[in-house]
């Protein structure tokens, strides 16, 4: 048979947990040690995967041991049975009659009866258990979703983290927490009242509130995200996404007509008629912000001193204001450098108009002001620097 370096592979999903202890990682050890030892084998590496799907091979303790084999580190694998290997059959037939033979590679499934360098009636079985054990997996993630989407129907909160301003009291039911409910409403009240998010943002943090993922920065999307949540309401909204199959991962939005919604679940924090007068005011801001306008004079040329990201533009009702850009994207990297547009314009326009004329004897019209302006930082302390295009 020759002499190997053995790799026994264990992995444990959460659905195997379920089974209870024989399908164990001491269970997996053990068995595999016993086999090793019946057979004269030495074992050289263990790879572990605790609580690892076998519908995906993208495992950190199966990834680190095909890099053992492609350095020749081990030449041979040994697992309790084919599930362990994985449960997608088409991945599971390419390691086992491909790539394991193309890397001299011997695999054992106990179990199973398959030894890639025998002649065992067990090798040609296996692709048919391998099959056998895909489509278990995808019959078990259906019974699973059929489970939780039941749940979801008669109206259980199912997130394992209840939404900001609330706080789980048992698995299902959400209790208001005081402390953090009182931020939601000052959030709704200040959309109310005429601050924009980027404005609500700003006093949150000035307050040093925590944020609802318990960081110390408030952001846009944040504060966002809040003023859109019907939970507030005390309504549920469940059931919003899916996966692309139970082999695939990548989460996809289902079209609205499959959420479950369940009303009056929990005591709501933002009475009705506001919450509807946020999103009609959130609606007519994007409607607003979409709709074209004549570009501003300098709008192009203003830059952030501290962070050298573009200042961009704020419209709100009639006034228009700078902030930092790089504020915008993440609120802990630079601060928002609010400054009133018109004032900012009149300011460098009349700088420039000065220095200009003083230096050249001739007269400048504002729009020409652009022709001669290369760029302009604003510091926090809102001092503004010009810097001139050099001239021909």
């Amino acid at each position: 048979m020759g002499d190997y370096n053995v790799g026994a592979y264990i992995r444990l999903s959460k659905e195997d947990e379920r089974n209870g202890e024989s399908e164990s990682v001491i269970n997996q050890r053990n068995f595999i040690k016993e086999y090793l030892c019946h057979h004269g084998l030495s074992l050289q590496e263990e790879y572990i995967d605790d609580g690892f799907t076998g519908t995906s091979f993208d495992r950190p303790g199966f990834n680190r041991m095909i890099k053992d084999i492609e350095e020749n580190k081990i030449n041979m694998v040994v697992t309790k049975d084919l599930s362990r290997l994985g449960r997608d059959y088409i991945k599971s037939g390419y390691y086992i009659e491909d790539y394991f033979p193309r890397k001299r590679v011997r695999y054992v499934s106990i179990l199973d009866n398959v030894d890639t360098v025998s002649n065992k009636v067990g090798n040609d079985f296996a692709p048919f258990r391998a099959l056998f054990n895909d489509m278990v997996s995808k019959d078990t993630s259906r019974k699973i979703k059929s489970i939780l989407e039941s749940k979801k129907r008669n109206g259980l909160y199912l997130s394992s983290k209840a939404p900001f301003g609330y706080k789980k009291v048992s698995k299902y039911n959400l209790l208001i927490d005081e402390k953090e409910a009182n931020i939601v409403k000052d959030i709704f009240n200040m959309f109310l009242g005429g601050f924009s998010i980027n404005e609500i943002v700003c006093v949150l943090n000035q307050r040093k509130i925590k944020t609802p993922s318990k960081g110390d920065k408030w952001s846009y999307i944040s504060v966002y995200n809040i003023l859109k949540n019907r939970v507030y309401l005390g309504m549920t909204v469940q059931n919003v996404w899916t996966t692309l199959s139970y082999k695939n991962k990548i989460r996809i939005k289902k079209p609205e007509k499959y959420w479950i919604i369940k009303k009056n679940y929990h005591k709501p924090l933002v009475e009705e008629k506001d919450f509807n007068d946020v999103q009609r005011k959130l609606k007519h801001r994007n409607v607003r912000s979409i709709k074209k306008r004549e570009k501003l004079l300098l709008e192009g040329f203003v830059y952030c001193y501290e962070c050298n990201h573009l200042m961009g533009v704020n419209v709100k009702k009639n006034n228009v204001f700078l902030i930092c850009n790089g504020y915008k994207k993440n609120t802990s990297s630079c601060t928002p450098h609010y400054m009133n547009y018109k004032k900012f314009e009149d300011e460098v326009v009349l700088r420039v108009t000065h220095e200009i004329e003083d230096s050249r004897g001739n007269d400048i019209s504002k729009w020409r002001i652009c022709d001669l302006i290369d760029r302009i930082t604003v510091d926090k302390d809102k001092n503004i620097y010009i810097k001139y295009k050099k001239a021909n």
